[in-house]
């Protein structure tokens, strides 16, 4: 990028101007990584200060059986693969609250798509998760999955996330 288009761009940023798709476009193919930083954290101080959001964030997946075979996972495995896993509730519940030491914010679960897991499985770990860690925010869950709960217990999805909510859940 050219000196002129750089300082354009940095007087637009400073004096709040909207950017243009053409700007944020010469932006994304900087390879100037310190200076669009330096930007980046000009307008994140202005918005809040020097007030930062740091999460812990740990995945746990309760499951990797999966009958849904996309093209780019390298997750899933089929009922009675080698390597095909599914957690009990309890082994959950264990597994998370050994992360807990780690000053964990937030749990994530994601899942593949189980042929034989009854739906009340999905909530139930939710519950049970929330209870033994009542501090930790649930992230949980993808649309495919909200789906499949849809196909496996005959709800409609806004059932499902009602019920997931109940349950604990705080984000998907």
């Amino acid at each position: 990028m050219d000196v002129g288009l750089k300082r354009e761009l940095e007087e637009k940023v400073r004096a709040s101007v909207r950017l243009t798709r053409e700007d944020g476009i010469a932006l994304y193919e900087s390879d100037d990584l310190a200076w669009l930083g330096g930007l980046a954290h000009e307008v994140r101080t202005r918005k809040n200060g020097d007030v930062v959001h740091f999460n812990v964030n740990r995945h746990l997946n309760m499951t990797n059986v999966c009958t849904a075979s996309c093209a780019y996972c390298s997750f899933q495995r089929k009922p009675g693969e080698k390597d095909a896993y599914t957690m009990r509730i309890e082994e959950a519940v264990r597994l998370a609250k050994a992360m807990e030491g780690e000053n964990l914010t937030e749990l994530h679960i994601v899942n593949g798509l189980h042929p034989n897991l009854p739906w009340r499985y999905y909530p139930r770990s939710l519950s049970e998760l929330k209870k033994a860690l009542p501090d930790v925010s649930l992230k949980a869950f993808t649309a495919t999955e909200i789906h499949h709960f849809e196909t496996i217990s005959g709800l409609s999805a806004s059932e499902i996330l009602d019920e997931l909510i109940e349950a604990g859940l705080e984000s998907l």
